[in-house]
């Protein structure tokens, strides 16, 4: 039996097939306003987050600017008040990749969000397998950012532990970075910090480069609605939930009534926040027939504990 992604690339291989060839390389070099500070005070580092991985790096970003002297305010990007972001001298987002490219809840948030002209800003995915597209991903953040008058500093993707859901956790993926993330991960973080810091100081951007990959072409495909059609059912389980609406909580579109023990199939974007959040294992959803289960369920079948960065034991964010 075909898995979920299995079934995807299918699609996606017939669908590639009809695309129009598109250039091997791009890069944009804009005219950006001028930086509005050198020497920035008040930083924000923005997330979505759906299994606790983007809001890690988060939060160890905030640190980081906070051990360098900046007040910082580490916030989910969906429950802040856009209408303050003028007021940071440094902005940095985070969020997952899903479908090969930013959620589309990310990039419906960013396009609404009011001027940040001058506003030097920096990009980062979390990404769980090396096929993500998280080079094109983490430019698209970048690039929402800079469309409302952000100056680019600085971007990055960083691998974590796989939180796609299979039916058995077992994809090569999941076993690869099973690891992960680890030291060199938190590294990476703290040069990716660091950098966009630094070329805020030294008044340097970075130029918004795009790979081709043919990931960029699976990216154009329906991949979320083709994930739906091939789910069979999406419910809750009334005798295992627990009433904690974390499901509702991490559901971008609202689309899912734990109460009713329903989901808005025409609302919700099969990002499976639901399901890999739900600490009772109450969110039943089935993949041609087969059950599958949520990211607390793959870790604590596996024994899995996340590492965390050492920052963590002294900062508070």
């Amino acid at each position: 039996m075909d898995t979920r992604r299995d079934f995807i690339r299918k699609s996606a291989i017939l669908g590639a097939a009809l695309c129009i060839p598109v250039t091997l390389a791009r890069e944009s070099r804009a005219a950006y306003p001028d930086l509005k500070t050198h020497d920035p005070k008040k930083a924000l580092v923005l997330w979505y987050s759906q299994t606790g991985q983007t809001r890690r790096y988060a939060k160890l970003i905030g640190c980081l600017l906070k051990g360098k002297g900046l007040a910082v305010d580490v916030c989910n990007m969906q429950e802040f008040d856009k209408n303050l972001l003028p007021v940071y001298d440094l902005i940095i987002a985070g969020t997952p990749v899903f479908y090969y490219d930013i959620p589309s809840n990310v990039s419906d948030w960013l396009e609404t969000i009011p001027s940040i002209a001058g506003t030097p800003v920096a990009a980062f995915v979390s990404f769980g397998g090396p096929e993500g597209n998280q080079h094109n991903a983490s430019m698209h953040l970048l690039k929402l950012l800079t469309a409302k008058g952000g100056v680019p500093v600085g971007r990055d993707a960083f691998r974590n532990i796989a939180s796609y859901p299979t039916p058995t956790w077992n994809t090569t993926n999941q076993k690869a970075s099973q690891h992960l993330p680890d030291a060199a991960t938190f590294d990476q973080v703290r040069r990716f910090t660091a950098d966009s810091l630094d070329r805020v100081t030294r008044n340097e951007t970075i130029p918004l480069s795009y790979e081709f990959a043919f990931r960029e072409v699976l990216g154009a495909l329906p991949l979320s609605w083709l994930n739906k059609k091939a789910i069979s059912k999406h419910t809750v389980n009334a005798e295992k939930c627990i009433g904690c609406l974390t499901c509702v909580r991490k559901c971008p579109t609202k689309a899912i009534n734990p109460l009713k023990q329903s989901v808005n199939r025409e609302k919700c974007l099969a990002c499976f926040g639901c399901l890999n959040n739900c600490p009772a294992d109450a969110v039943v959803m089935e993949y041609r027939s087969e059950r599958l289960y949520g990211f607390p369920e793959y870790l604590k079948r596996n024994n899995i504990i996340i590492m965390e960065p050492s920052e963590f034991s002294t900062c508070r964010m």
